[in-house]
């Protein structure tokens, strides 16, 4: 989800997302004519274990897990936010894992990074790192770029409001092609590439899920981008692979609503 393309998300790609688009845009226009729209926004979090996965609604919850050391369980999403002071304590450069590219991750990735790297390149298909962490205050002028060139129930698919962006957790990489500077949103579908391809069949192994996965926008709350991957670590990553659910699902049903001591 790169600053100069705002989440990455490319308009009406397919006509599915057209109509969420149109969808999106007739629910705020009724919540806000009566008002309800401001009223989503200081809804109780409190979710129950065995609570249904929430619609995609855009509300202001703070999610369950915010401690730093929490940072496998944390959700993010159209509902779900962090606070705009949340900063990872151990932020570092990309570059301490060996790939090409620009920006910071939390250290609790590099080993893992630097080893896919690694992997990618001896199947001759290397990644590079197209954006890492972005702050509240980046992802706010972010959003409102987007907002002001497509309107704000489009910008709302492909672009994660300030607080509920997995960049700022500093544990999501929007991933390029290393052989070229071609951003990843420029091709058709970037996971028909080589290492888009290598990526969505090998990432899990090193502790990476791809959060917005195609034609799951229903579940994921935003549009297809092959370029996105959130840490969880290995073994969680393992996890989610197994259960074939997204992410967003899975962190949901596993942990947001969990049983306090589960």
């Amino acid at each position: 989800m790169v600053i100069g393309r705002v989440e990455g998300r490319q308009i009406g790609r397919h006509r599915g997302q057209a109509l969420v688009i149109s969808a999106v845009a007739l629910v705020l226009a009724v919540s806000a004519a009566s008002g309800s729209l401001a009223a989503a926004a200081v809804q109780p979090a409190n979710p129950q274990p065995g609570d249904p996965l929430p619609a995609c609604a855009y509300r202001q919850v703070t999610t369950r897990y915010t401690a730093y050391g929490d940072w496998k369980m944390t959700l993010l999403d159209s509902r779900e936010r962090v606070s705009s002071d949340y900063v990872p304590p151990d932020l570092v450069s990309v570059g301490q894992a060996d790939i090409a590219g620009s920006g910071r991750v939390r250290a609790v990735m590099i080993d893992d990074l630097r080893a896919m790297a690694a992997a990618a390149r001896r199947a001759g298909d290397g990644i590079a790192v197209r954006s890492a962490y972005r702050s509240y205050a980046d992802q706010a002028a972010v959003f409102r770029s987007w907002v002001r060139q497509h309107g704000y129930a489009a910008a709302l698919l492909e672009s994660a409001r300030p607080g509920h962006s997995e960049h700022q957790l500093g544990l999501a990489i929007d991933f390029r092609s290393a052989s070229s500077s071609r951003a990843p949103w420029d091709y058709p579908d970037w996971a028909r590439t080589g290492p888009g391809r290598w990526m969505k069949n090998n990432a899990w192994q090193y502790g990476f899920i791809m959060s917005y996965p195609k034609g799951k926008t229903a579940s994921t709350c935003y549009e297809y981008e092959p370029w996105h991957y959130r840490y969880v670590g290995r073994a969680e990553a393992a996890a989610v692979h197994a259960s074939g659910e997204v992410l967003r699902r899975y962190l949901w049903d596993h942990f947001e609503t969990a049983p306090e001591g589960s």
